[in-house]
This record gives C-alpha cells, sequence and structure tokens, in this order.
C-alpha cells in the first residue's frame, strides 16, 4: 500500500514539475487564453524539526524521540506548487519532499514502571511526502490587496526509523534495537491566502490554513517578500508547518520552521 501511494505522489511531482508550479498568491495576475491563468513557483527550503516521535517498544512501554538533530543532514527536499485561476476560481497543488538522516547521542525518555531515562546513540531517518491540495475563491480584490478563501485536504505520508544503541540503565524487557514507524494521515483544511502589494514591483504573498481529521490539530502559515519581473517573481519565504496526534500517537507534536528561496513563472 505504501508502495503505491508513493509511486503515486511520485507520478504527481513529475507531472507538476513538467506543468511548472505556482500558487495563485505570488505574482501578478497574467492573462492566458480563455481567462484561464497557470502559475509555477519551485523552492529550496531548509526548515529545521522539532516536536516528540512516540515509537512502540513492547514490553507496554513507548520510546520518545525528538527528531530535531537530523536537520543537519538535509539529504533532500523538493518544494512545489502548480496552480490555476479562472476569474475568482482557482485550484492548488502544493507538494513537500523531505529527505534526512543523521546519527547522534541522545538521551531516549521510557515512560512506565521500571522507565527512566537512557544514554542513546542513535541513528535516525526520516523520510516524509506532503501534499496540499486545496480550492480557493476569491472574495477581497483592491489595488493593495487581495485576498482568497481555501478549502482542501493535507495528506502527510512519514517513514522513520531509529537504530538505536542503548548504553545506560534501562528494563531488562527493552534491549537495543531499531525502531522504525510509517504513517499516513489526511485532513481537512480551511484557511486564506493573498497577497499585499507594497509597490508596483515589491508584495508579500501569505497562505495561512489550520485543520483536523486523522490528527488532532494541523496548521500551517506563510508569507514572503517578493519582486516582480517580466518573466515572474523572486521570492524569500518562512514557512511554519505543524501537526498533533496526541500524546498517545506516534506523532505527539511535529514541527517543520524554515525560511525558503523560490522562483516563481506565469504561463
Amino acid at each position: 500500500m505504501y508502495k503505491m501511494i508513493t509511486n503515486a505522489i511520485i507520478f504527481s511531482t513529475l507531472i507538476v514539475l513538467t506543468l511548472g508550479l505556482t500558487t495563485p498568491s505570488y505574482a501578478e495576475d497574467t492573462d492566458s487564453n480563455d481567462g484561464w491563468q497557470q502559475r509555477f513557483v519551485i523552492y529550496g527550503w531548509l526548515p529545521s524539526i522539532d516536536g516528540t516521535l512516540n515509537y512502540d517498544i513492547g514490553g507496554g512501554n513507548t520510546a520518545s524521540v525528538d527528531p530535531s538533530d537530523i536537520v543537519d543532514a538535509l539529504e533532500g527536499v523538493l518544494m512545489g506548487v502548480y496552480a490555476i485561476r479562472k476569474d475568482k476560481l482557482s485550484v492548488t497543488v502544493d507538494l513537500i519532499y523531505l529527505d534526512l538522516s543523521n546519527t547522534e547521542n541522545n538521551a531516549i525518555d521510557f515512560p512506565g514502571p521500571g522507565g527512566g531515562q537512557a544514554s542513546a546513540r542513535a541513528k535516525t531517518d526520516m523520510t516524509a511526502w506532503i501534499v496540499n491540495s486545496y480550492g480557493g475563491y476569491n472574495t477581497l480584490q483592491t489595488e493593495k490587496v487581495t485576498m482568497d478563501l481555501i478549502a482542501g485536504i493535507r495528506y502527510l505520508n512519514m517513514d522513520t526509523s531509529a537504530k538505536v544503541e542503548i548504553s545506560g540503565p534501562l528494563p531488562p524487557t527493552l534491549p537495543s534495537k531499531k525502531l522504525s514507524k510509517s504513517v499516513d494521515l489526511w485532513d481537512g483544511i480551511i484557511g486564506v491566502q493573498g497577497r499585499y502589494n507594497l509597490t508596483d514591483k515589491w508584495y508579500v504573498p501569505y497562505h495561512l490554513d489550520v485543520g483536523t481529521g486523522d490528527s488532532n490539530l494541523t496548521w500551517q502559515a506563510q508569507a514572503a517578500i517578493a519582486y516582480s519581473y517580466k518573466w515572474g517573481d523572486v521570492l524569500l519565504a518562512y514557512r511554519h508547518l505543524y501537526y498533533d496526534q496526541g500524546e498517545s500517537k506516534f506523532i505527539d507534536d511535529l514541527e517543520f520552521s524554515g525560511p525558503a528561496l523560490g522562483l516563481n513563472f506565469n504561463f
């Protein structure tokens, strides 16, 4: 099942990259045949990661691992958005791919009877696909400000593993081992996106959404400073994405935050 989902996402990514990626809030409107407008933005994103992931390690115990250290070994990242608009209506597909790996000395918490904290050397790997797909309707359009109401879904597929060599005291049922977990989360989202024009060339695009479903809560915020050229726009953005499944689930909480540099192309 995971392989099928991964192949489908990779196929969708290739289609989007072929067409070109963008978001409707990130550039001046451009005329196209029959009023259709298409845009393509591709980013380089450098996120930091924070949160708590809970692994079931047997014996009625869980191990909590903080994934923040693995950002030092970013092996691959892809971030892009394809959008199409006609009049007040728009459709957007937003894709993020992250591949991270690192080896660190960590302290791992083992709650419950006989638990405690053990010293561990952990090689942590994380691969994640995040897909945001939503429709938008323009509700505000002035010379200075535009705003769309949006609604859609966010999908997260994440594979993580932590090969842990434990050297500290721990319960006898908890030997050193490799911990691994996969998760697929589907959440409905609603929000707003748009832009604020500073001059005829400079503008500030923004995006904010919140949702729930398989997650207790997920939300995302993004803002940028952008400059328009004849061929498109250059963007310097900051993006924050948050997930919370609850303390008893795999993703206690997880945050991706960081700057991004992007190019916007209009078609």
